[in-house]
């Protein structure tokens, strides 16, 4: 909560000082792989354009794996296994600061700029868990990661150049479009482009003896006892997403 709420004010600050500088504005909403977005546009000048917004694809979109095993008993991959159903959906939850740059008279522009937010962009829900996991749970650097009436979540997380809990994610791209025009009221534009987003990690909510919780990293050892053969897919597939690809339209209206 603390990560939105700083993210939040600071675009807020962000957009109070718009019009003073802005010789046009208009307000946007978009839809694309980096989920639904509200954006406040601004033209500084004939060859520059602000945009500065919230995106946010948390349950948007998601797929369910109904035969996904288990071991049976916590820090035993050797033993005995279940199948569990294991839901995965996209999570994230950020704001966005970008700049876009036109080189010509026309409407084509590249774009740098950066997403802020959550570290977490897809959310792992494994439902009908044993009732071991309930309990004894995977111990993590002191902190116990269980399931709550057999329901066990984790996420996988991208910092970029943040921190594990506030993610700085650079973003370069190219469009087509622009957000406010002098003689349109209404204006579709469209960007493709992408995220750098490193290397993906897992993490999920822990909680002391004393009940203290909190969102805690989860190492390859950890998770092989709960995703045995997990070494073998984490260096296989998360190398793939170090990148994060970004297609999005918008839709603007102009304010003035």
């Amino acid at each position: 909560m603390k990560t939105k709420r700083l993210v939040l004010l600071l675009l807020l600050v962000l957009g109070c000082m718009l019009p003073a500088r802005a010789q046009r504005m208009a307000l946007g909403a978009g839809v694309g792989t980096d989920g639904v977005s509200v954006e406040l546009a601004a033209a500084l000048g004939r060859h520059v354009q602000l945009r500065t917004g919230y995106g946010i694809a948390t349950g948007l979109v998601g797929v369910t794996v109904n035969k996904f095993s288990v071991p049976e008993h916590p820090g035993n991959p050797s033993g005995p296994s279940v199948v569990t159903p294991l839901t995965v959906k996209l999570g994230m939850n950020e704001g966005r600061l970008l700049f876009d740059f036109f080189p010509g008279s026309g409407d084509f522009h590249l774009t740098v700029g950066a997403h802020l937010g959550t570290s977490r962009f897809v959310r792992g829900i494994l439902k009908g868990m044993p009732s071991d996991y309930n309990t004894a749970g995977l111990y993590v650097d002191g902190y116990l990661v269980k399931a709550t009436n057999g329901v066990l979540e984790a996420s996988l997380c991208a910092k970029g150049l943040g921190t594990n809990t506030f993610a700085i994610k650079p973003y370069a791209g190219i469009g087509y479009g622009r957000a406010v025009r002098k003689n349109s009221r209404v204006y579709f534009s469209v960007d493709l482009g992408a995220q750098y987003q490193g290397k993906p990690f897992f993490q999920a909510q822990g909680e002391t003896v004393t009940g203290r919780k909190k969102t805690v990293p989860l190492s390859n050892d950890v998770l092989e006892n709960l995703i045995p053969g997990y070494s073998g897919y984490a260096d296989k597939y998360l190398g793939w997403l170090v990148v994060w690809p970004t297609l999005s339209a918008h839709l603007y209206v102009k304010l003035f």
